[in-house]
């Protein structure tokens, strides 16, 4: 029996890695200054610079998930309309292209013995045999943490969004399975991850570290809240999980904790039908207490 962890952006926030309201000016240095027709007399812009322009004037902060959500609706317009040059899509390649650049120096540049201290010691935390760790987020943090470690962590980490080394991402918006080429290669992972939130006999502890349970994203809404219906059914009736049938001790008795500093984001997750453990700590903070 064991753990599933269950990683947000606050997780590879320990280590320098922007979070969702810091992502879109982590990035923006890194994009080309393209002169756009309405720009005459003003300074090039970036392709985000244009777009918050355009979708949200006067906002001095927007998150890196509104700003895709966005992008991803806009970007089936000008096929609508008929027109040669999609912009949206081009954007969207862009910011593609530079959020790899960003995470692969971020990950690149760590002082393990300082600010990745905290993901090794969780590292080592982690039963390989047992465990698993669903991430949201695209950087590969544990498995360069794995790496430095010489763990064999095998398939026991899932990037429920993609990976930087993979070529599809998925954006964390509503419709991010709407479309085959989204569909297609991230299917499988999630249903891997429904079979081992599942898995309740096995299960002693779900823990989110540093995940708000957005609720623009109902995909992983629903995979959660899926699996917890499945599970509590099991109090009312007996339970089976691939033909075998769940011990009655077993039925939705593991713990569910939510570990984020921001307290705002607790009732992100009332639709559990058991009352979390919200702990507002950092990953940090909840590594130096007992578990």
């Amino acid at each position: 029996m064991g753990t599933i962890y269950v990683l947000g952006a606050g997780f590879s926030k320990t280590c320098g890695i922007a979070t969702d309201m810091e992502m879109l000016d982590s990035l923006n240095p890194l994009l080309p200054r393209t002169p756009q027709p309405e720009d005459i007399g003003r300074e090039p812009r970036t392709t985000i610079e244009h777009f918050r322009e355009q979708n949200f004037l006067d906002q001095p902060k927007v998150s890196f998930e509104l700003f895709m959500s966005t992008l991803s609706s806009l970007k089936f317009l000008p096929d609508s309309l008929g027109s040669a040059t999609n912009v949206f899509r081009e954007g969207e390649k862009e910011i593609r292209s530079a959020l790899r650049t960003y995470l692969k120096s971020c990950v690149r540049e760590i002082h393990w013995d300082i600010e990745g201290k905290t993901i090794l010691d969780f590292m080592r935390r982690v039963d390989w045999k047992h465990d698993f760790i669903l991430t949201f987020n695209y950087d590969l943090l544990l498995e360069a943490a794995a790496e430095r470690l010489a763990l064999t962590v095998g398939d026991r980490v899932i990037h429920l969004h993609g990976a930087i080394g993979e070529g599809t991402l998925a954006w964390p918006t509503y419709t991010k399975f709407a479309y085959r080429t989204t569909k297609v290669p991230m299917a499988p992972r999630w249903k891997k991850a429904f079979g081992i939130l599942r898995n309740q006999a096995e299960i002693v502890r779900l823990v989110f570290i540093g995940y708000s349970m957005p609720p623009s994203d109902l995909e992983a809404k629903s995979l959660f809240n899926y699996a917890d219906w499945y599970n509590t059914d099991s109090m009312r009736m007996p339970a089976f999980h691939e033909g075998k049938r769940v011990p009655a001790d077993r039925c939705y008795s593991y713990k569910i904790v939510v570990v984020n500093p921001c307290e705002t984001i607790a009732h992100n997750y009332s639709f559990f039908r058991k009352t979390p453990m919200f702990l507002p700590l950092t990953l940090e903070e909840w590594m130096k207490k007992p578990h």
